[in-house]
């Protein structure tokens, strides 16, 4: 007899894939089901292979579809009899356990990646596998991950080991299980980053309204407080510059802006623009653009490298923006 073997496998198998007793005991029934009617060259649909849960005896039954006079339909199950497994021989056994095997794996790559779809839009820790100057792969616990070309930082390097906070932004199924998708330069790992070493972020005290970023480079954000005791410039800074530094080094380096939200447009554009400061403003609601009056000394810090800032400024506030110098009698675009 195969029972108090079959249910010492099938506790075992319980506890290692995370799957339950009663799905296993269905997935080998059909199993064995299917070796049985292909074994002894059977074609009635109405019989099947049912296993006692309590004893593991295996036996062939048979569902008898009754209609009563009144109409009603009743099943019934009819033991036909006990299967003998050295009768049922041992190709047929072997069917069963291919089949049981195979629904087992595929039963736990749908486990996992029911499990990490937990994951997606988080932050994740991720070790490299397989550096690559363009896809890296990487190992996020139990499943493959991989960060793409596109979605690394500009010039960032890694090799075998290190840990790379990432941010999840698909998981996928693939032939050998799922596949994490990862992400350097997505707004939403600033996002998660700040939440995680900013308190008042997490608790909804501060709140980030908005993120322009050049990843690997400079990131601006935009912060408003839901508390007048708080300042939220001040709590994404930290003592010392110790919560915004953490950000920064999980980004190697990265600049943060991080200045204070206005619901006044042109207050909103002149904080953008930081850390020039700015003289004028006059704006146009047709064109959506503003004009800023900066002193020669301003200028190139409002510009930025490359124009950077002032790209980044109109990135975080929506708005277009034309820097101009102030020469004493007029204006120099």
């Amino acid at each position: 007899m195969l029972n108090l073997n079959l249910l010492e496998a099938l506790e075992q198998l319980q506890g290692e894939k995370n799957i339950s007793r009663d799905e296993l005991f269905e997935i080998l029934e059909k199993a064995l089901t299917t070796a049985y009617k292909k074994n002894f060259n059977v074609q009635d649909d109405t019989l099947s292979i049912k296993i006692d849960g309590v004893t593991g005896e295996i036996n062939v039954v048979q569902n008898i579809t009754e209609t009563a006079e009144d109409g009603t339909v009743e099943v019934k199950t009819i033991k036909k009899e006990t299967l003998n497994t050295k009768k049922f021989g041992r190709i047929a056994a072997q069917t069963a356990k291919q089949v049981l095997i195979q629904k087992l794996k595929e039963i736990e790559k749908e486990n996992l990646f029911n499990e990490y779809m937990d994951l997606y839009h988080a932050v994740v820790t991720a070790e490299v596998v397989r550096p690559s100057t363009g896809d890296v792969e990487l190992r996020l616990n139990k499943v493959d991950a991989i960060l793409p070309a596109k979605e690394r930082i500009p010039n960032e390097k890694f090799k075998v080991g290190d840990l790379v906070k990432a941010y999840v932004i698909a998981v996928e199924k693939r032939n050998k299980g799922p596949v994490v998708i990862l992400s350097r330069v997505a707004n939403e790992l600033v996002q998660k980053l700040f939440e995680k070493y900013v308190p008042e972020i997490e608790g909804g005290i501060v709140k980030i309204v908005a993120i322009a970023r050049e990843a690997g480079s400079r990131t601006k954000i935009a912060v408003i407080s839901t508390d007048p005791n708080v300042d939220p410039v001040g709590a994404c800074i930290g003592e010392g510059g110790g919560r915004v530094n953490q950000v920064i080094k999980e980004l190697n380096g990265e600049k943060i802006d991080i200045i204070p939200f206005s619901s006044d447009p042109v207050q909103f554009v002149s904080n953008a623009l930081s850390p020039a400061k700015v003289m004028d403003i006059s704006l146009s609601e047709e064109d959506h653009k503003m004009y800023i009056t900066v002193s020669p000394t301003q200028i190139s810090l409002a510009i930025g490298k490359d124009g950077q800032n002032v790209r980044l400024a109109s990135k975080l506030t929506g708005w277009k923006i034309e820097i101009r110098q102030f020469m004493g009698e007029g204006f120099k675009n």
